[in-house]
């Protein structure tokens, strides 16, 4: 028996061994080290109850000039410091020390709702020094390495190219209005692009924004235009507050800064009839033309300069219709559906649970993947992306020219060669090859997708076939030792009924 187990934990390994490293561990989730820390903030003795734990009515607000720290031993391997604000931190800095005191770092971070630092190898503390206007704290963590849970993400930086841009007049409108276009084109087939949010002030709802977000495949850092959201029943003063033409101007110049080719947005009915949606989808609308008209708003156009929308999409719009597939299994999500992922992404609007919404598709009343074209410089086609010219997106790769043939001169006639003596022969030198460098390929975006889900696609036949291998050799390790025992047990027998006096 025991024989047979050093068998089976051999095979085993073998096979381990042979499987790609992705097929053995995904990205495992940062561990938390935030209470193997001191915290010390002189001055300031709630600071550590009230950022220190993740509760949105809560925050520390320290004056100009303040610090608070976070330090921690050898043994606490402390390599991610993440802190969420109240308000954007304005010159707000950042300085790790060693164990000695000596500074190893000194930085001031991006203006964002979230920072999310790397802590150097030698660091063993960190010092967050408020600006001049102070700073407001929700929450500080420290983690390990890997990947940070809620509400933190690894976002990257919106590019001033997008392929495609949602304009969603409040957070969880995105999901449960456009929350097709995210998964499918985003995340599944790699187009460039992100979610501009018209209206929201509140950190809690901006975090269920990029939380939902997140979950649809969202990668690029979403925007915030900072309008307030006003309830349908709000009186006339709070209505005062969300003006068409601010709204209007406002679009405009998120098209000059961010270039996108194809836009999204809500229906102009409002879906249910909400007065902003209907303000939204009109601004979408018009400012297509009024982002390419230097004349309009030339501040914007000096500082960006114009462009061109090339489609402007409407949730629900009845021309010009497209209908995004919600049912294909999808490669980024291990095969589920947009709308099983749309689905997913609304639960993380915690505070709209209760409200009754829901996502639907297809047929249904507000389907989240029904669209038509409002306007656009180019036909609709069936897709979103169709009729545009490929060398207006962001993934577009121009092709290397052609060399130019030199012409080849004609044949002279060639003298006959003089007759020389020939030298005696000395040690030759073998020529050196000179190395050539292969050329690089450019990959799209789409195809990076494609070539990553063949690769864990493979990672996983091969994690089967390794596991039915296992079983195979056990299986047959087990039957030889049934045989044995049964041959052996027959040999007994056999041997006892020779000797046997009857």
């Amino acid at each position: 028996m025991k024989h047979r187990n050093r068998i089976f934990v051999f095979i085993l390994a073998s096979l381990l061994l042979l499987l790609p490293p992705f097929a053995l561990a995904d990205d495992e989730e940062a561990t938390d080290y935030t209470r193997s820390c001191e915290f010390r903030s002189d001055g300031y003795s709630a600071a550590a109850v009230r950022i220190l734990s993740p509760n949105f009515d809560a925050y520390q607000f320290f004056d100009s000039g303040a610090v608070f720290t976070l330090s921690w031993g050898d043994d606490v391997p402390a390599r991610q410091l993440c802190l969420q604000w109240r308000k954007l931190p304005e010159d707000v800095t950042i300085t790790q020390y060693d164990a000695e005191g000596n500074e190893l770092l000194h930085e001031t971070p991006q203006s964002l709702p979230e920072t999310i630092t790397p802590i150097l190898a030698d660091a063993r503390s960190v010092a967050v020094t408020a600006g001049e206007a102070g700073m407001s704290v929700i929450y500080c963590r420290v983690y390990g390495e890997g990947t940070l849970p809620e509400p933190f993400h690894a976002w990257q930086e919106t590019p001033d190219k997008l392929d495609y841009l949602l304009i969603s007049t409040h957070p969880d409108d995105d999901v449960l209005y456009l929350g097709s276009i995210v998964p499918v084109y985003g995340a599944e087939q790699g187009y460039t692009g992100t979610i501009a949010y018209v209206t929201c002030r509140t950190r809690e709802r901006m975090t269920e924004a990029e939380n939902g977000a997140w979950t649809m495949g969202l990668r690029y850092r979403p925007l915030f235009l900072g309008f307030l959201d006003v309830p349908r029943d709000a009186p006339k003063e709070k209505k005062d507050k969300f003006v068409y033409e601010e709204v209007l101007l406002a679009v405009v110049r998120l098209y000059r800064t961010y270039r996108p080719l194809v836009v999204v947005a809500q229906d102009k009915n409002g879906e249910y009839g909400h007065w902003q949606h209907k303000v939204t989808s009109k601004a979408a609308v018009e400012a297509a033309a009024l982002a390419a008209d230097p004349d309009y708003d030339p501040e914007s156009a000096a500082v960006s300069g114009t462009w061109q929308v090339q489609k402007v999409f409407l949730h629900l719009y009845d021309e010009n219709c497209i209908t995004v597939d919600a049912h294909a299994p999808l490669s980024f999500f291990d095969g589920d559906d947009a709308y099983t992922v749309a689905r997913r992404a609304f639960k993380k609007h915690k505070t709209q649970q209760e409200f009754g919404f829901a996502v639907t598709r297809d047929d249904a009343k507000y389907a989240f993947n029904r669209f038509g074209m409002a306007t656009g410089v180019v036909e609709a086609g069936d897709d979103l992306f169709d009729n545009i010219d490929e060398s207006m997106f962001s993934f577009y790769v121009p092709p290397t020219p052609e060399p130019t043939a030199e012409p080849t001169p004609e044949p002279t006639d060639t003298p006959e060669p003089t007759e020389r003596p020939t030298p005696e022969p000395t040690g030759t030198q073998e020529p050196t090859a000179v190395p050539t460098s292969e050329p690089t390929a450019t990959m799209q975006p789409q195809q990076q997708r494609r070539n990553r889900a063949a690769w864990i696609e493979f990672g996983a036949l091969c994690a089967v076939g390794a596991a039915a291998a296992v079983v195979a050799v056990v299986a047959a390790v087990r039957l030889h030792g049934k045989r044995k025992d049964a041959a052996s047990e027959s040999a007994e027998e056999t041997k006892h009924g020779e000797t046997d006096p009857s």
